[in-house]
């Protein structure tokens, strides 16, 4: 480690891996900050309306991750300044800048507020002994400090945050389909024109409230860029393919997306309007289950773009399958949640005729050949257990695995038609005294929801599960423990589904399988060390050797 530069107020060192480390003096003189500046507001109690509201010291990694942000911040606009004053130059740049420590007395804390199962999250920074707190806003310092410079009515975050709690109250108390009004999705006619209404505004929000009525579905606005928070302009980003998908980022200057990169499917600030989102579909979900239907979301199905043929089950799931990959992907666990849930709603989507199953199993199977097995193994253990969701696992596992498809694939089929809206016998009564109201949003989602028929699931036997495990694992080490964690889910879903189902429809040669042995024999075959040790290291092993034991001991439970 060799040092860079050293002044009154700070030393900069650099090691021998280009990470360089800007030191503070840790000297209470040299701070500014007062000791007693820190939150009081630290329970974690709920309030009447079942929300939180506190603070708790930020972890190592939020802390890290700030740290960075300042290092950045600071080598560029003060580091670089004094060096040039005492003609320092650096051979090569610095790959990371870290600031090393905070002042004495200053502390990072995390205000949590709102749902207690994913509140709002603000990083503010104690210490100054003034009224006011440093807030730390996502994105770069430089970004932050731009951003404050410009005069805007964007909502200020407090107002973001109170409009949040509003809307999670909104959906806890109306009908899903009164507020999914709001929110755009495609029409049953795409050559329908819909007014975009007054194109000439002088507030700044009411022009973004138009483009969200311009968008076509609630998950374009959700998107990276679709609104900047700083009150500047940018357009829908064309949609990539999301193999070509990258991570991305705004530029410093323009606000423009480089030519390599593509938004994210959420945006940093667009979360809690995706939990709000899932929880208008999850509603909408119990109420079609309540009124006799197969569970599932119409106005989830309304977020889907109409087949080109009339009247077939609607396919291109591309927009939600990038969210959940995108969510799954995240550290934090409320946000990989979003990811489950949003998942969950497909699935039981596509146990009706409405979505195209073989379609959606294409989809998914080709997302998750891009998962690591610890993030595989979180959203295998993560989704609901259901039938519903059995059968979709199995289904996933053995076309994941290879496995020929049973069901060949048909021509798209009309639906059949909702029952005309003026039969009911309340309307005609209402007509007859002259004042026939309106049906609710609600009615007319349940009576679209008329035209659904429960899907018929292909078969699977038994005969199939035992081809799958004794299929030879890949020769590629990187999807040896894919392989085995999808060989697992599939013995698992189905063993749930045999137990599930009536006595007449049981897989007889299943019940033989477990009987005689067989199974037990095909699983240790499966996960047989000996056969993979070539292809996996020790702590590989390890986690093969786990998998083998535990799905050994549910099938003795199944045997007894």
């Amino acid at each position: 480690m060799s040092r860079v530069i050293k002044t009154a107020h700070y030393e900069a060192v650099c090691t021998t891996n280009k990470t360089m480390f800007i030191i503070l003096p840790t000297d209470e003189s040299y701070s500014d900050a007062d000791p007693a500046r820190a939150p009081q507001r630290r329970s974690r109690s709920r309030d009447a309306q079942g929300l939180v509201n506190y603070y708790e010291e930020a972890d190592q990694s939020i802390e890290r991750m700030w740290r960075e942000k300042l290092g950045r911040f600071l080598y560029d606009h003060v580091v670089k300044e004094d060096m040039a004053k005492q003609h320092i130059r650096l051979q090569s740049s610095p790959d990371k800048i870290f600031l090393a420590n905070f002042p004495a007395h200053y502390k990072l804390w995390v205000h949590k507020k709102g749902d207690p199962h994913d509140p709002r999250k603000d990083h503010y920074l104690y210490g100054e002994p003034s009224e006011e707190t440093l807030k730390l806003e996502p994105g770069s310092p430089s970004k932050i400090l731009s951003r404050r410079n410009k005069a805007t009515a964007a909502p200020s975050p407090k107002a973001s945050a109170a409009a949040r709690d509003l809307l999670s109250k909104f959906a806890r108390t109306n009908l899903p389909g009164s507020l999914a009004r709001a929110l755009p999705s495609y029409l049953e006619d795409p050559d329908t024109v819909v007014a975009n209404g007054i194109e000439t505004q002088d507030s700044w929000v009411a022009h973004q409230a138009l483009r969200i009525q311009r968008a076509k579905c609630c998950w374009q606005i959700i998107k990276e860029g679709f609104i900047v928070r700083g009150g500047a302009e940018v357009a829908l980003s064309p949609r990539k393919r999301p193999d070509r998908r990258t991570r991305s980022s705004m530029n410093d200057n323009d606000n423009e997306w480089g030519d390599d990169e593509a938004p994210a499917p959420v945006s940093e600030h667009a979360w809690g309007v995706l939990g709000w989102m899932l929880t208008v579909f999850e509603r909408d979900e119990v109420a079609m289950e309540q009124s006799g239907q197969v569970r599932y979301s119409p106005l989830l199905l309304s977020q889907i773009p109409p087949s080109r043929v009339e009247r077939a089950a609607r396919w291109d799931v591309d927009l939600p399958l990038d969210i959940i990959l995108f969510a799954l992907q995240q550290e934090s666990e409320s946000r990989r949640s979003l990811g489950v849930r949003l998942l969950a709603l497909l699935v039981n989507l596509g146990s009706t005729t409405l979505l195209d199953f073989p379609m959606f199993l294409n989809a998914v199977s080709a997302r998750i050949s891009r998962l690591s097995i610890d993030v595989l193994t979180y959203l295998f253990a993560a989704l609901p257990v259901t039938s519903a969701m059995a059968q979709f696992k199995a289904h996933l596992c053995k076309h994941a695995l290879g496995g020929a498809t049973a069901e060949v694939k048909r021509k798209p089929q009309a639906r059949a038609r909702a029952q005309p809206r003026r039969r009911r016998t309340e309307a005609a009564d209402a007509s007859a005294d002259g004042d026939a109201p309106p049906p609710s949003s609600e009615e007319a989602s349940l009576r679209t929801a008329q035209a659904s028929v429960a899907r018929k699931f292909p078969s699977i036997s038994a005969v199939d599960i035992l081809e799958l495990l004794a299929r030879a694992t890949t020769s590629d080490p990187a999807f040896v423990l894919q392989a085995l964690c999808l060989k697992s889910e599939l013995v698992l879903s189905y063993g749930l589904l045999q137990k599930q189902v009536d006595e007449s429809d049981k897989d007889l040669k299943w019940s033989a399988l477990l009987r005689d042995g067989s199974l037990r024999r095909a699983v240790e075959e499966a996960y047989d060390l000996e056969s993979i040790m070539k292809l996996v290291d020790a702590e590989t092993r390890v986690y093969v050797e786990k998998r083998r034991v535990a799905l050994l001991s549910v099938i003795s439970v199944w045997q007894l």
